[in-house]
């Protein structure tokens, strides 16, 4: 009688054990987090379900080991530029007088302008020599011209492959032996210019090849150490060392060219290179992989990044695409906008005999590295505490920068001119600023929407725009005849409607989402007990 009694109790008691167990499973399985490192034979979607949420250790403190890293990262974009823009800096002690006399006409056109509307030249006993060309090496425009353009011809070379062996081999040795070569480079130029500059510009070229490896190695390592709250932090953090190089090298390589030491200009290239080696010794001992491969960190860091690193939601397929060209997009037109600046209108600003024309070179760069770390930690902050989505975040944080930048330029066509010079150059720092928006729009949905395979969407995304970026001087020649004011508010105005679309488009399309096609096709339904990642140093 009893058992005929419980006997349906316990049915159904176990029914709704099994019920709630499988719907637990259900709401697990929901959410996945896929650890780019590890085997891939797994469950739907390639994912395992998420363990139980490690608390938060703070990024800012001497024990964070991925601050440690950030800031090696930093280091790195700090001598890898340097290395590669030294030239820049350098070039006007290097060359003699009489050899750049022969490009003076062809490249200071605004100064001989014939319109109305042409800026006044203050310069009557400006002269070459005193701007700097007073080196020994007899080298024309033509071959400068070949000089800088080989570094870019080099990147272009290993840029595609570089993302895709970061991917699959590990990003730390190949940033590692990128930075190395070209310090070598470095150590070496200074020899090859004196002795051949056909010499020179191979080593250039094998500059730039090397060169090409690193941001696509970057951003690969970034994905694996960057969780989603944190990203546009770290993001804004390591990329300051762009920032800091022009700062200091802007500051550093004028006085090393004026003195005697070693010859002067060559004190610049073994300088930076000899920086370079204290920074590879140090990427040596503390960078890893991956956090799980780095025996420095903590047991409750590792955890912590390993299951924030990579979460999968789901999104629409078309959604996820139109994302990816977004950020290919913006970040085409952004490269194409920083070359029109730093290949014409900066350098034509030196060439003018502006007098204390150091601090202008140095100050939007000032002015960026603290913008930018100061917007993306607000960004991480309201995301941290679900003020906007992930998604969200991005998009308001680009249509800041798009619409800012593209106001300062619409100023500097209509307003700005040789008669409002400090109007100029406050547009031209506003525009440094609306830049800092950046790195918690576009350069943090990158880093998010293909986590596993970041270096390779990289590489494809930076070798589109670099192919982009060489329409930049056609463009800029064919509509500058003269240099009048009206022609170059032309070329203001057309950076300025290319920011509003691709602007537009990536507040429409844009995501920090991982996407469903960068994840791997599941493989099979059955999910392993326990899965356990090799480690990787």
């Amino acid at each position: 009688m009893m058992d005929f009694l419980f006997s349906p109790i316990a049915t159904t008691v176990a029914r709704i054990y099994i019920f709630y167990n499988d719907t637990q499973t259900e709401k697990e399985t929901k959410s996945l987090v896929c650890l780019p490192h590890q085997p891939l034979y797994t469950m739907d979607d390639d994912c395992q379900p998420i363990a139980p949420k490690t608390r938060r250790p703070s990024l800012f403190s001497f024990k964070s080991l991925r601050l440690q890293v950030t800031l090696l990262m930093m280091f790195a974009m700090f001598c890898s530029n340097s290395l590669k823009t030294s030239l820049g800096l350098t070039i006007v002690c290097m060359v003699n007088t009489t050899a750049v006399e022969e490009m003076s006409p062809a490249k200071l056109v605004f100064l001989n302008s014939q319109e109305p509307d042409y800026c006044p030249t203050h310069v009557e006993n400006w002269s070459l020599k005193h701007a700097g060309y007073d080196g020994e090496l007899l080298w024309d425009s033509s071959l400068q011209g070949f000089m800088f353009s080989a570094t870019s011809f080099g990147s272009l070379l290993t840029l595609l492959p570089s993302g895709i062996l970061a991917d699959r081999f590990g990003p730390k040795n190949l940033i590692l032996g990128a930075i190395s070569t070209m310090a070598f480079m470095s150590y070496i130029q200074p020899s090859l210019a004196n002795f051949s500059p056909y010499a020179f510009i191979l080593s250039r070229f094998f500059m730039g090849a090397a060169n090409g490896f690193i941001l696509p190695s970057m951003t690969s390592l970034a994905s694996r150490w960057f969780v989603p709250e944190e990203r546009s932090t770290m993001n804004a953090l390591y990329t300051s060392g762009v920032q800091i190089c022009g700062i200091l090298l802007g500051l550093t390589a004028p006085l090393m060219c004026q003195s005697k030491l070693l010859g002067g200009w060559p004190t610049v290239y073994y300088f930076y290179a000899t920086v370079t080696v204290i920074w590879a010794t140090m990427w040596l001992r503390r960078a890893s992989n991956y956090a799980d491969g780095n025996p420095d960190i903590a047991e409750v860091e590792m955890k912590y990044i390993t299951e924030n690193v990579v979460v999968k939601h789901n999104q629409k397929k078309i959604c996820s695409i139109l994302g990816y060209f977004a950020c290919k997009g913006y970040f085409g037109h952004s490269t194409k906008h920083h070359v029109c600046l730093h290949g014409y209108i900066y350098p034509r600003y030196s060439e003018s005999g502006s007098t204390n024309e150091r601090p202008i070179h140095i100050t939007p760069f000032m002015v960026q590295i603290f913008s930018k770390n100061l917007v993306s930690a607000l960004a991480d902050k309201l995301k941290r505490e679900q003020y906007v989505s992930h998604t969200s975040s991005v998009r308001i944080f680009q249509s800041i920068s798009s619409s800012g930048i593209a106001s300062c330029f619409f100023g500097l066509a209509f307003l700005a001119d040789c008669n409002h010079v400090m109007l100029g150059v406050s547009l031209l720092i506003g525009k440094n600023v609306f830049t800092s928006f950046v790195s918690p729009g576009m350069h943090t949905s990158a880093l998010s929407i293909a986590p596993m395979h970041s270096g390779s969407v990289h590489s494809v995304t930076m070798f589109c725009a670099s192919v982009l970026s060489t329409t930049a001087p056609f463009m800029v020649g064919n509509v500058l005849h003269n240099g009048s004011k009206s022609q170059w508010s032309n070329v203001f105005l057309a950076i300025a409607m290319g920011h509003v679309l691709s602007g537009s488009f990536f507040v429409l399309f844009g995501s920090a989402e991982a996407q469903e096609w960068s994840l791997a096709k599941k493989k099979n339904k059955a999910y392993p007990v326990k899965m356990s990642a090799p480690l990787s140093v």
